[in-house]
């Protein structure tokens, strides 16, 4: 499946496409509270892998009812990767709409500029 297709399902509600795309990486952070707002910060290699390189633009798209939220490299995005190393930074009150303080994530790095937030299952030991 092409990433500009994804992309276009994604903008259209139809998340389940990500299903069919298989992860290059896979990696954890917690949902922070600040006074402001809530916080899901990531950095590192794993962004620049899925094409989220310093200064790099990106769409957001909120899930509550899949309990998602996804970042799509995009030049038309309304945020930026920042610039002087690869770190996104989304401190906003849509986060805690979605998660709740402390969570911990499953981030999902996909190869096409895709990144997936969601709730991390719990172990089953």
């Amino acid at each position: 499946m092409e990433a500009s297709q994804i992309r276009e399902d994604l903008e259209n509600g139809r998340e389940e496409v990500i299903k069919l795309v298989p992860p290059i990486a896979i990696g954890k952070t917690k949902v922070k509270k600040t006074k402001r707002a809530y916080r899901i910060w990531i950095e590192g290699k794993r962004l620049e892998a899925a094409q989220f390189s310093a200064g790099e633009a990106y769409k957001i798209f909120y899930s509550t009812e899949n309990k998602s939220i996804i970042l799509c490299a995009n030049e038309e995005g309304e945020r930026r990767v920042t610039a002087s190393r690869p770190i996104i930074d989304i401190h906003d009150q849509t986060v805690g709409k979605i998660f709740n303080e402390g969570d911990r994530l499953e981030v999902r790095y996909y190869e096409h500029g895709m990144i997936v937030f969601r709730l991390e299952e719990a172990d089953e030991n």
